[in-house]
């Protein structure tokens, strides 16, 4: 890829796969994207453009594509599902918008050839723990944790040929912990990188926040006292964050940056649903280095062994099987009678294709009588 940031580029089609039950649908592979194309219209090998989610598309254009229905409001390229499986991008046949297939050549960019951008968070004013208002806008580089669906949607996902890690799922409340790209450098940052008084990280910054929302960074300001920062002091993340990636990486190496994802549980979380617990804990359960979800082995040993937080509990290692996940559905939490909320499922290699949740029965009747806050 030309440019790494890029959100329309080329890209050949690796594979097309039939979907169940369509008769004028496909799934077609784009590199690492999924996309729903129209049968037979394609072929593997194919060259085009790939607008993926994110991009924003002029109306004009996609009125001339026929996709203005396919996007947001406000002209996004969305994720959406239909047949049970998931298209994250549109293709952009080049002949419609005055190109030649002969002349595309893989990785190349086309945001500005064909007026596409992408997206970038609306600024909001919020109220500093210093009392200050300040208008603050999110990082788009600080990305949200990818929400994998409930087995039960996705029937299949899973063979026998498939090695698998399985986790404790925890009810609790989602945090992520970063240390990203700043949207832009300050006035200041800006003098003292000209004249060489700053040192090579002065590009990256401190964020966290929740599942979706993002509770402050260094450039910016922090809100007031909340889990998440008492979380981040407890384990001191933001000291073991910035001296993990200067000790592995250079700022070039670290790309946008790299996020870590987590669960925050115990009293005060959700509920009547505290674990059996005295104070609020923490479990890592991925990582995002670049722009790229890790393989299971890396994020277990960053965790517990680099950055020495505390790893999500692992149930199993090996081949798939139904026995396999059946066994550990059902359980309790240590010393009590309550059921566990469930188990998550994923791919060895990390690829966000092969992910699910699966919910213990037993957790969901004991929600319905306790007024547990609904499982995610």
């Amino acid at each position: 890829m030309k440019n790494e940031n890029s959100i329309c580029f080329v890209e050949k089609i690796n594979e097309i796969k039939d979907i169940e039950g369509a008769d004028n649908i496909q799934l077609g592979v784009i590199g690492g994207w999924n996309c729903i194309i129209k049968k037979d219209q394609h072929t593997v090998g194919d060259l085009v453009i790939v607008a993926t989610t994110d991009a924003v598309i002029p109306f004009k254009t996609s009125e001339k594509l026929g996709i203005t229905n396919y996007l947001r409001k406000d002209g996004r390229v969305k994720t959406v599902k239909l047949r049970g499986v998931y298209s994250e991008c549109l293709i952009i046949t080049p002949e419609l918008v005055g190109l030649k297939s002969n002349d595309l050549v893989v990785g190349d960019d086309y945001m500005d050839k064909l007026g596409i951008f992408k997206y970038e968070p609306p600024i909001k004013q919020i109220q500093l723990s210093s009392g200050r208002k300040i208008k603050y806008q999110s990082n788009p580089s600080f990305g949200v944790y990818y929400k994998f669906p409930n087995i039960k949607n996705v029937k299949g996902m899973f063979s026998e040929s498939d090695e698998v890690q399985i986790t404790r799922k925890i009810h609790g409340t989602n945090s992520r912990y970063g240390i990203v790209k700043k949207n832009r450098l300050s006035f200041i940052d800006k003098v003292k990188k000209f004249f060489g008084f700053t040192d090579e990280w002065v590009n990256f910054e401190y964020v966290y926040g929740s599942h979706n929302v993002e509770k402050g960074s260094d450039s910016q300001g922090f809100y007031d006292t909340d889990v998440w920062s008492k979380i981040a002091e407890k384990y001191k993340i933001k000291e073991k964050l910035w001296s993990f990636v200067k000790e592995y990486y250079t700022p070039n190496l670290l790309g946008d940056g790299m996020i870590i994802y987590g669960e925050i549980f115990g009293p005060g979380i959700q509920k009547n649903y505290d674990y059996n617990l005295k104070e609020i804990e923490f479990v890592g359960f991925d990582i995002k280095l670049g722009n790229e979800y890790q393989n299971i082995y890396y994020v277990k040993t960053i965790f517990r062994n680099l950055l020495e937080l505390p790893h999500v509990e692992v149930l199993y290692e090996g081949c798939w099987s139904q026995e396999i996940q059946d066994k550990f559905i059902f359980d309790k939490i240590k010393d009590t009678k309550i059921p566990h909320e469930g188990i998550v499922i994923k791919a060895i290699t990390g690829e966000r294709q092969k992910i699910a949740k699966v919910i213990n029965p037993d957790y969901l009747i004991y929600g319905e009588k306790n007024d547990v806050g609904d499982s995610h």
